[in-house]
């Protein structure tokens, strides 16, 4: 290793006269060596964008303070010919350790990849390094090296580089560091370690590369799909295109064996396949794919000498939207992931009819407006691929204010303010973007804060500061995974819950109605490569029961009457999502066989439901709704007690599986009935993921719907009920429909979790079905015109309220006071309004607190934005754990405007 380094730092001194290193020009990239190892990639439209702009490495403890890092690179052309170069590089180091470490390597571009050799030694003991990274830096956010292996995918997008490498590097994307990272891999022992890795950079514009670079096997297949995922619509071909590579020096002549699987895991199909392949060649065939059935397919192909190949695929049902405007089926592309035509496909193929936010989307090789406020026809430009598949983007509040009016129907405000704002912080911030909206376009709809949760006690607290008149719709977040929709507080006390949206009925009895919008829902499956947000591998879901679970969550909202559900993801985000790896999951078909059985239908009401519907359940001779889908009707206050996510006791022996059969009226009069039972709890992946990410993370344990675990899988439960006609259809998940004959007008059907959908049962169905209908809440908005332009908030004495502690935080605390010590209390004015406002300033308080002054006049001249108006002294009489400060301001113009209420503590 000694004799290696001086003999480079020789070669590189002996070239530092020669001529300047200039850029090597690939057939589709450019590689510049110049300062690091950058390249640009050829777009569609021939221009050579930045795509890495350099390699890095460093190391550190666990608090990331630096052994060494990177900080200088140099690099000579050692030989090059018209189709080639070789370089021969090394770093430069800083840090405490820099002196210890020298690493360099070599440099083969050849015209489409680039091999890379890097080799290195280190003095040392490098079992101290906590952290010990090399880094592949981007120009820009949205750009990620795409993994060769199976497991390590790509995020979207046409052109890009692939990386392989020896030994395999798991990458790690950095959005806000712009990089990506693998774990160095030091070998050796005493007091020199040695570093090798071996990679290959492979640019792709428009396809991606087909075979491995680095691979020794001797035969190596992949499938290829005509569209974006290996989505297949109705009318495309249904054949995947299968290629097999013989690296080896013999001619390939052997049998393989196809199997192809469904949704559930059963074989549909094994079938043998003759592959014939000269040395060194490509074959390809084509491959049929089921006949007659729509869903999601796992493709295995097993050639022997060669590892098992596994792709999945799906066939979409035709999913044509008739009524697609303003419904409930809605989805999100991941922001941190690039934004591209090809996810607008995703959501167009499977009946999406909104997306979260308002991305600027172009097609690669076109360029957009540069913003950030647009004209009418910039606007629409902006827009134009998601109005081409009739998506209506729902932006954040602030992104409206920059296109004009009438583009948008609805915003919302943030994202789950309520993990760290106070309610007292964010009211002041909502009634200023209320304001702001509603004088740039008085008929766009604004949206709360998308919460973490149904948190109820936050917003009881929201509306005490007067935000109630300063929304237009509440939006909500109902994540409840690992565990199925219908789980509910009368089950377990865990704070998420996707049934706990039925009590926000009790805060619009209270303080008005809103439509409903829960713009997050999704659940966590298998991606080995990442752990996002440190969930655990017991909140990993078996990928098919996410799929019926989704398709449940949907199934409750209509019922509950929540307006537009946006699936949380459409491409991957570290397991949440309905796609991943450039293929489908599941979720992804029955998606697409969900909007088109459920397009334009209404929710009818109950012909079976997990209560047993009788008088019994009425009160006063009134329907209620407490019944619908509760263990234990009426108990609901009782059990929001608890305050925190995991309860020991929500097993129950008693408490048997759910069974659901729930009418609705179709577009052209008919009932739809969608049908199944509550088998498992949660079903979870079983397995460990033996993977850096997911490192000692033990998985969870499937539930049966008691709480009990599922040592077996549960049988289906036979429900018979009546459809009032001999035959009925009936489809599965996936939208295969088959031929049911009824006995005497009675459907005998065997239920699970997977949701089966009824067509052709007798209309007098629905009427008797509406005797039990739930809808909590408003479809329509109603007209508001309570807000003012004039906003205030009242101030701790830092003028700035702490970060709330949780979501379990119900004491809301801005700040802590003494008794008998006075203690500052601001109030902030903001006047949106063309006018200057005057009026007075008064707190109210605890008895027997002493307030100087005891009001204040102020005047806000017009436009002047979070001003602090007033300042009041107030000494408390006596120790309390929680009390309440309200700021009243009386405007000369408005009268009362909107309170403003905050919480203390007395020592």
């Amino acid at each position: 290793m000694r004799k290696y380094w001086i003999m480079l730092a020789l070669c590189l001194a002996a070239c530092c006269g020669g001529a300047e290193l200039k850029p090597f020009h690939g057939d589709n990239y450019i590689l510049d060596c110049r300062s690091g190892i950058a390249i640009s990639v050829k777009q569609k439209n021939g221009d050579f964008a930045p795509f890495l702009s350099g390699i890095g490495f460093d190391a550190t403890d666990k608090d990331w303070k630096t052994f060494f890092r990177s900080a200088g690179f140099r690099a000579e052309c050692v030989k090059q010919t018209p189709e080639s170069a070789l370089y021969r590089f090394e770093y430069r180091f800083t840090g405490p350790d820099a002196k210890r470490i020298r690493l360099g390597g070599t440099l083969e571009a050849h015209p489409d990849y680039m091999r890379i050799n890097f080799e290195g030694n280190f003095r040392g003991d490098t079992d101290k390094f906590f952290h010990r990274r090399i880094l592949f830096r981007y120009p820009k956010e949205e750009l990620r090296l795409l993994g060769a292996a199976a497991d390590n995918g790509p995020e979207g997008g046409q052109s890009g580089i692939r990386l392989e490498s020896s030994p395999q590097l798991r990458l790690f994307y950095n959005r806000k560091e712009k990089n990506s990272t693998g774990s160095q891999i030091w070998t050796g022992r005493d007091e020199e370690r040695f570093f090798r890795l071996e990679i290959t950079l492979e640019p792709y514009s428009g396809r991606i590369p087909e075979f491995s670079r680095l691979s020794k096997e001797p035969y190596e297949a992949r499938f290829d799909f005509r569209r974006y995922c290996n989505v297949l619509l109705d009318e495309d071909e249904r054949t995947a295109e299968l290629k097999v590579l013989n690296r080896s020096a013999e001619p390939l002549d052997r049998e393989a064996r196809l199997t192809i699987r469904d949704h559930r895991g059963r074989n549909l199909e094994t079938r043998k396949l003759r592959i014939e392949a000269a040395p060194g060649k490509t074959v390809s065939q084509a491959v049929p794919l089921p006949s007659g059935r729509y869903g999601w397919f796992e493709l295995e192909f097993d050639l022997p000498g060669s590892a098992p190949l596994r792709r999945s695929c799906c066939i979409l049902p035709p999913a044509g939207r008739k009524f697609g405007k303003g419904s409930i089926f809605g989805g999100i592309i991941y922001p941190w992931n690039r934004k591209t035509v090809e996810k607008l496909d995703l959501m167009h193929w499977i009946g999406m009819s909104t997306i979260r936010r308002a991305y600027p989307i172009a097609r690669e090789g076109s360029s957009l407006p540069a913003g950030p406020e647009y004209t009418p026809d910039e606007a629409a430009l902006v827009l134009r691929e998601q109005a081409a598949r009739g998506i209506e983007p729902v932006p954040l509040t602030s992104e409206s204010w920059n296109y004009p009016a009438g583009t948008f129907r609805l915003t919302e405000s943030s994202n789950e303010a309520n993990i760290r704002r106070l309610p007292v912080d964010y009211a002041e911030e909502l009634k200023i973007e209320y304001v702001r909206t509603k004088l740039h376009d008085p008929e766009l709809q604004v949206g709360s804060t998308g919460t973490a949760g149904i948190d109820l006690h936050w917003f009881e607290e929201l509306q005490e500061n007067g935000a109630w008149d300063y929304f237009d719709a509440l939006f909500v977040h109902l994540h409840c995974f690992p565990r199925a929709p219908e789980v509910n507080n009368t089950m377990t006390r865990e704070f998420w819950l996707h049934d706990r949206v039925t009590l926000l009925r009790e805060l619009m009895d209270k303080y008005g109605e809103k439509p409903v919008y829960d713009s997050e829902n999704g659940y966590l499956t298998r991606f080995p490569d990442r752990r996002v947000e440190k969930y655990p591998l017991r909140s990993v879901s078996d990928s098919s029961i996410a799929a019926a679970f989704m398709v449940r969550s949907y199934l409750q909202c209509l019922a509950y009457g929540v307006s537009n559900k946006m699936w949380f993801t459409v491409d991957s985000y570290g397991g949440f999502g309905i796609t991943e790896y450039g293929q489908p999951l599941p979720a992804y078909p029955a998606y697409a066989a969900m909007t088109r059985m459920l397009d334009g239908a209404r929710y009818a009401g109950e012909l079976l439901s997990p209560g047993r519907v009788s008088n019994a359940m009425d009160r006063n001779a009134e329907f209620s709704r407490s019944w619908f889908g509760q263990a234990t009707p009426g108990l609901e206050k009782e059990l929001l007690g608890a305050d925190r996510d995991y309860t020991e006791n929500d097993r129950n022996p008693e408490l048997k599986p759910y069974v659901y059969i729930r009418a609705f009226r179709t577009p052209d009069g008919r009932p739809l009935l969608a049908c199944w039972a509550t088998l498992y709890r949660q079903k979870l992946v079983d397995t460990s993921i033996d993977t850096p990410a997911w490192q000692d993370q033990k998985p969870g344990i499937s539930l049966l719907w008691n709480g009990f675990p599922a040592t077996e899988p549960p049988k289906p439960l036979p429900v018979r009920f009546r459809v009032g006609v001999p035959e009925v259809e009936v489809a599965d998940l996936m939208g295969n429909r088959r031929k049911v004959a009824a006995d005497n007008g009675f459907l005998t059907l065997a239920l699970d979790d997977y949701p089966q959908f009824v067509f052709g049962a007798d209309p007098a169905l629905l009427g008797e079905a509406e005797q039990f209908s739930l809808r909590l809440f408003p479809e329509t908005f109603r007209k508001n015109d309570r807000w003012k332009t004039l906003v205030q908030a009242v101030l701790p004495a830092e003028k700035k309220h702490p970060a709330r502690k949780s979501v379990f935080d119900r004491e809301n605390l801005s700040a802590g006071l003494e008794a008998g010590k006075p203690y500052p209390i601001h109030v902030r004015l903001t006047n949106l309004g063309k006018e200057a406002e005057s009026g007075t300033i008064s707190l109210k308080l605890p008895e027997r607190w002493r307030c100087e002054p005891g009001s204040i006049r102020f005047e806000a001249a017009a436009g002047a934005e979070k001003t602090v108006a007033a300042t009041f002294l107030v000494t408390p009489d006596r120790p309390a754990a929680k009390v309440k400060i309200r700021s009243i301001v009386q405007s000369d113009r408005f009268g009362r405007i909107a309170d403003s209420v905050m919480n203390v503590g007395v020592k």
